[in-house]
């Protein structure tokens, strides 16, 4: 981790990011059933929903430590994208953004099949 990634409170996932463990995760699954867990994860989290915007396929909320938006895209029918951006509230926040986007992948990953990682890279 670089010392500006140890310091921002800011963390994004991407296709082309540099990060493994932050790029853009794929599931085999429909878009509702990624919603449907998502909402699972939110409450598990203790958070509330700010916003749903649907056109831009987004799902804002807030905990306690962290603000997160969820950026749910389906490609394909049976195949959804999963994005996430973070906020975290620390004053030093020691990297603590990467670590809660690896702990809310890993829920997807328990609670849907996972098909892969950024899959359409530098398309």
């Amino acid at each position: 981790m670089k010392i500006k990634e140890y310091f921002s409170n800011n963390f994004e996932t991407s296709e082309d990011h540099e990060l493994e463990s932050l790029r853009t995760r794929y599931y085999r699954a429909r878009n509702e059933e990624v919603k449907e867990v998502a909402y699972d994860l939110i409450k598990q989290e203790k958070g509330s929903i700010t916003d749903n915007i649907p056109q831009f396929s987004e799902l804002i909320f807030n905990t306690s430590t962290y603000s997160a938006t969820f950026t749910i895209v389906s490609p394909r029918i049976s195949e959804t994208a999963v994005d996430i951006k973070i906020t975290t509230y620390y004053t030093i926040a020691a990297g603590r953004g990467k670590k809660i986007i690896e702990r809310l992948y890993k829920y997807f990953d328990t609670q849907l099949p996972f098909k892969g990682v950024s899959l359409y890279r530098g398309l």
